[in-house]
């Protein structure tokens, strides 16, 4: 059956639509996120079950240590998601001419790398901040001296001690992720496919947002975990302070073989379930969210 017509609106409308959608579902599922990302932090095995890792979070260091990380991570949805739709929509309003449904996926697929890659480059220091945030322990702070006591003492820390370059830690693999974008909206563009002309974009998008965020988010998850060793504070030396490019590649190729070594296969999907329980409902939101705000906005002449 034929997909219903699409709304043509500004893409300034998708970047405000993508803000509002990505800020709603990172603050509702904060907390898994926070513990996934000490999951795939964990090489000792000192982690067990997800319910029983928050308990103990919020036991040890305080209900507050659940939303460690929250403002850059705040920061970093609204510009990861309103930089993503706001490139890919005007990526998408070239002149492409009449395409076929398997052309039209790998135009969706190809704009999708492009829009991440620009994203990437652009918030990457904000993420390194966030996962740095998320993996200091509260309870440690009186200890430690040199704990980042929030978000802007963290950006003057790195680069006061790491140097400018350290804000790009983890791109490498962060550039791969841009993969899972491109899986993800492939999903998406073709579900929507399906979608009868009388079809509610918005109960839909529910389903087809957490359907293609699971599936890319499987098919992606070893970079996730790479990402956060390398950006983990306890990864950063001056040992590559040279070149970015040389230095990236010598942290990420050496992570990924410690891990082989001394993890298997398994340590590449650490955290995977904490991840699954939040991508799911978090698509979910920010999708209903963002055709929410997009078929409420006025359309384009």
């Amino acid at each position: 059956m034929a997909a219903a017509p699409k709304r043509r609106v500004a893409p300034l409308v998708h970047c405000a639509a993508g803000i509002i959608a990505g800020g709603s579902s990172t603050t509702l599922l904060y907390p898994l996120d926070l513990v996934k990302v000490r999951f795939q932090a964990d090489t000792r095995g000192r982690l067990s079950g997800v319910a029983r890792t928050l308990l103990r979070v919020a036991e040890a260091e305080g209900p507050r240590a659940l939303f460690a990380g929250l403002t850059p991570a705040l920061l970093g949805s609204a510009m990861s998601w309103g930089g993503f739709f706001y490139f890919y929509e005007q990526l998408r309003a070239r002149p492409a001419g009449g395409e076929s449904a398997a052309a039209s996926a790998w135009s969706s697929g190809v704009r999708s790398l492009q829009a991440g890659a620009i994203t990437v480059l652009l918030t990457n220091p904000v993420w390194l901040v966030k996962t740095r945030l998320q993996l200091q322990e509260r309870g440690t702070l009186a200890a430690a001296p040199g704990s980042y006591r929030g978000i802007a003492h963290a950006f003057r820390s790195i680069v006061a001690e790491e140097g400018w370059r350290a804000l790009y830690r983890g791109v490498l693999p962060a550039l791969l992720l841009t993969s899972h974008g491109a899986v993800q909206f492939v999903c998406y563009e073709q579900l929507k496919r399906l979608r009868p002309p009388s079809g509610s974009a918005q109960r839909e998008a529910l389903v087809y947002g957490a359907a293609s965020k699971l599936a890319a988010s499987l098919a992606t998850y070893p970079y996730q975990v790479v990402k956060t060793r390398v950006q983990r504070r306890a990864a950063a030396s001056p040992k590559h302070r040279g070149d970015l490019a040389a230095g990236e590649l010598a942290r990420t190729f050496a992570c990924v073989r410690d891990t082989a070594r001394r993890e298997g296969a398994r340590g590449f999907f650490k955290g995977c379930w904490p991840n699954s329980l939040r991508v799911m409902p978090s698509a979910a939101i920010t999708f209903w969210v963002y055709e929410m705000v997009v078929n409420a906005a006025p359309q384009s002449p």
